[in-house]
């Protein structure tokens, strides 16, 4: 993986204040981790830090940071906060990269040629644009890339079938698709003349009468249990006095 220089000068204030006053120099507040090491707090020009960040590896870059005074560091971003309105960069973390240790990362997928499928009227679907993958700082690629010029309709590439060379590893599940043809689905649009299918209908509607009729048998049934009661003490009554 190619490197791509970045100036960055390492900072003594730290806080929310010192913050805002970094940025009002167009700067942007960093802090720079490595493996049992406290982190390096930085201060890197906006403007060379979106130049990085807005190329195709864009957070996925490894950078060499000139640090003003200090040796070069080889690193990675770790993580990129981002304002949530305005959408511009606040604040980053990086980590220091061992170039003989192997690290993990996400790398981007590149389509490359053209699928036949999609001349014959299929679909390109990219369900995976990122995969993970493992191996030396030095060896991964920029970008994995997909050769679709095989691809005919219904036809697919999935993790399993990628060979990114010696030494890396791809992370994901070997069995999920990276790229598929698929069929378009064309609604059936409805013949001239034909009759459409009766719609289900829905529970009978009673009227005020029919309401009326059902509330006064109900009042009836009730009735003659209550004199079935009445009458079965009676008897019990009878009974008990013989």
């Amino acid at each position: 993986m190619e490197q791509v220089e970045l100036k960055a000068k390492v900072r003594q204030e730290r806080g929310r204040n010192a913050a805002y006053r970094i940025r009002e120099k167009a700067e942007i507040p960093a802090v720079l981790y490595g493996k049992k090491e406290e982190g390096t707090a930085l201060a890197i020009d906006a403007k060379e830090l979106g130049a990085v960040l807005s190329t195709k590896r864009g957070r996925n870059v490894m950078v060499n940071l000139k640090l003003d005074g200090k040796a070069d560091v080889t690193a990675m971003f770790k993580e990129v906060q981002v304002h949530p309105v305005t959408g511009k960069v606040i604040h980053v973390d990086l980590y220091k990269v061992n170039m003989k240790e192997e690290i993990i990362v996400s790398i981007q997928t590149r389509i490359v040629g053209e699928a036949p499928g999609v001349k014959l009227g299929g679909v390109l679907e990219q369900p995976l644009r990122t995969l993970k993958v493992k191996g030396l700082p030095g060896d991964l690629p920029e970008a994995v890339l997909l050769d679709v010029s095989g691809l005919a309709i219904n036809d697919s590439i999935h993790v399993g079938d990628l060979k990114l060379g010696a030494g890396i590893k791809l992370l994901d599940n070997p069995k999920d698709v990276v790229v598929i043809v698929s069929v378009v689905k064309v609604e059936e649009e409805p013949v001239p003349g034909a009759v459409a299918e009766e719609a289900p209908t829905g529970p009978e509607v009673i009227g005020e009468k029919e309401r009326e009729e059902k509330r006064l048998a109900a009042e009836k049934e009730k009735e003659g249990k209550s004199k079935e009661k009445a009458e079965a003490k009676e008897e019990a009554k009878k009974e008990i006095k013989k």
